[in-house]
């Protein structure tokens, strides 16, 4: 089982941090919104053991900031941030 943690802009240009339907925080800087979401995807891998990641989605694309997975769960995706 994978985890995703989504950073996405909001129609006031500000960002938010969600995990499928859910937002987990809004109203955040560019910045802060990737600080945080890697964060939450390290602690919830490191609890749980889970496959956690976090993209950026925005309208040119979506773009990998983090992956974090036990070095043997998915050797082709790897890229620990």
């Amino acid at each position: 089982m994978s985890i995703l943690f989504a950073i996405q802009e909001d129609d006031a240009g500000m960002w938010c941090i969600c995990r499928g339907q859910a937002c987990l925080s809004n109203r955040l800087t560019l910045a802060q919104a990737i600080t945080d979401a890697r964060k939450l995807a390290r602690d919830h891998h490191a609890r749980t053991g889970l496959t956690a990641s976090v993209d950026l989605i925005s309208p040119e694309g979506t773009t990998r900031l983090g992956h974090y997975a036990r070095p043997s769960a998915e050797p082709d995706d790897v890229a620990v941030a």
